[in-house]
């Protein structure tokens, strides 16, 4: 059964389909906030709008084509893409800071960890945990990135991330698990503690 905002969403994404521009502005500003949060952890603040803005033009040139369920993940798939392209544009540049080296995605390492640690939800309200993860977020290759994010920040299943990173889903959560595993080690080798409780 389908909530009220998401059939709300689905009449406007209707409407958009059939040229209505004002239901298509609707749906953007429902999602334009978020995008430009996981695109500022993507690729940075001086690029974030680029990608943001690319990805809704994408979108609105594109939506005829749009078959799925779910707007939120069709647009963020759409500006993942976006992002991940101007990373890979990035490392073609050597005058352009590069990201890590890609340690390859094999499924068989993943595994929920046994203690899994803080969330990134959960630190949210501790300033300086925030500021090291967004440092150790930085550092992570960009496809563990963007899955990290997807799911930790932006609340995507990992089916949901499966299809926005057109990936097979085991490869999802070894880089979630790999991405979380990273924050975590930054946020142990700081001496974070955890939330006062």
């Amino acid at each position: 059964m389908k909530s009220a905002s998401g059939e709300a969403s689905a009449l406007l994404v209707e409407r958009a389909r059939q040229g209505d521009a004002r239901a298509f502005e609707q749906l953007a500003r429902d999602v334009e906030r978020p995008l430009y949060r996981h695109a500022v952890r993507m690729v940075g603040q001086v690029d974030a709008e680029d990608v943001v803005q690319d990805a809704l033009l994408s979108a609105w040139r594109s939506l005829s084509s749009f078959e799925g369920s779910s707007f939120r993940a069709w647009i963020f798939r759409i500006a993942t893409n976006r992002a991940l392209d101007r990373l890979r544009s990035r490392r073609r540049h050597p005058e352009l800071p590069l990201d890590p080296p890609n340690e390859g995605d094999d499924d068989r390492s993943w595994a929920e960890p046994a203690a899994p640690g803080p969330d990134l939800v959960e630190i949210a309200g501790d300033r300086e945990a925030l500021l090291i993860v967004e440092q150790a977020l930085s550092t992570l290759p960009a496809e563990q990135r963007a899955a990290l994010l997807l799911r930790d920040v932006e609340g995507f299943a990992y089916e949901e991330i499966a299809t926005i990173t057109t990936v097979e889903i085991g490869t999802v959560k070894s880089r979630i698990h790999r991405g979380r595993l990273a924050v975590r080690n930054a946020l142990v080798a700081r001496g974070w503690k955890g939330p006062a409780g």
